[in-house]
C-alpha cells in the first residue's frame, strides 16, 4: 500500500498579520499546502498623497507597497535605474512595466541593497526614494553622506487598525482552546501595534508562540519585547520563502 502524503503545512495553524490583501494571498498558500491559516491583520497600508518626480538617475523602490502606490508618479528618463530593495518589489516593479535594473541577489533589506556592486553614482547625482512614511533613513543618509542629492517620496502610511472586542476575544479564545502554532510578522511595526492589539491573554499566548519573521532585525525586536517562543527567520518577506521556511520546520519536526 502507497503510504499517504501528507502536505508540507498539515495540522499547522498560522496566524497571518499581514495588510489584509497581502493577508489573503499568503492565507490562500498556507490552505494550498494544507495549513490553516487565520488571518489578523496587525497594520494597515493607507494610500499618500505625493507629488511626480522625474529627472532622477536612481529610482529606489523599498517595498511592493511603495510600488502599489507610487509606481505611477516617477516620470522615468531613458538613461534612469530603478533598484529594488528585494526580489519581491522587483517582481512588483515587473508587473507596473517599471523593470529593476538593481535587486540584491539576498536579503531586502536597505543594507543588502546598499551593497549591491552595481549601485555605484556619480558626484552629485539625483537620487530618489519611494517610500512609506516613518521608514528607515539608512539610504538616504547613505546617500546624502556620499555627496548625491537625495529625494524622497513618501506614498503611503502604515496604520494600526481598530479591532473590536468580540473579533480579538474570538482569536484568543481560539488561541488558548485550540492552539496557533506560528505567527507571521513581517515588520518591527506590525509587531508592536499586535501586541497592542491583543489583550493580556493574548499576549502571554504571543510570549510562547513560535514566530515567522523576515528578518534578523524582527528577531531581535522579539525578543527586546519579552517574546520567548521559537523564532524562524525566513530569507525574504515574500509569500515562496516565508511557506518554504515553515515547511522546512515541519519536516524537520516530524522525522526528529
Amino acid at each position: 500500500m502507497i503510504p499517504k502524503v501528507m502536505p508540507p503545512l498539515a495540522e499547522l495553524t498560522v496566524l497571518v498579520t499581514r495588510p489584509a490583501q497581502q493577508a489573503a494571498q499568503l492565507c490562500e498558500a498556507i490552505a494550498r499546502e494544507g495549513g490553516t491559516p487565520i488571518a489578523f491583520p496587525a497594520i494597515e497600508i493607507a494610500p499618500q498623497a505625493a507629488s511626480r518626480a522625474s529627472g532622477h538617475d536612481l529610482i529606489i523602490f523599498v517595498s511592493v507597497n511603495a510600488v502599489a502606490h507610487g509606481a505611477h508618479l516617477i516620470d522615468k528618463s531613458p538613461t534612469a535605474r530603478i533598484a529594488a530593495i528585494g526580489k519581491a518589489t522587483a517582481a512588483a516593479l515587473a508587473e507596473a512595466s517599471l523593470p529593476a535594473d538593481i535587486v540584491p541577489e539576498s536579503g531586502f533589506t536597505s543594507e543588502a541593497l546598499l551593497a549591491h556592486p552595481d549601485l555605484t553614482l556619480p558626484d552629485n547625482a539625483r537620487v530618489l526614494i519611494v517610500r512609506g512614511s516613518g521608514g528607515r533613513e539608512l539610504l538616504r543618509e547613505t546617500f546624502t553622506a556620499r555627496g548625491l542629492v537625495v529625494e524622497t517620496r513618501e506614498v503611503y502610511q502604515r496604520v494600526r487598525p481598530t479591532i473590536d472586542d468580540a473579533t480579538r476575544n474570538a482569536i484568543e479564545e481560539r488561541w488558548a482552546s485550540e492552539g496557533i502554532d506560528v505567527v507571521t510578522i513581517t515588520s518591527v511595526e506590525t509587531l508592536h501595534n499586535l501586541i497592542a492589539m491583543l489583550s493580556e491573554r493574548g499576549r502571554a499566548l504571543l510570549r510562547e508562540t513560535t514566530l515567522l519573521v523576515v528578518s534578523p532585525r524582527i528577531a531581535e525586536a522579539a525578543k527586546t519585547a519579552g517574546l520567548n517562543g521559537l523564532v524562524l527567520v525566513a530569507k525574504a518577506a515574500d509569500d515562496a520563502s516565508m511557506i518554504g521556511t515553515l515547511a522546512r520546520w515541519r519536516t524537520r519536526a516530524r522525522t526528529a
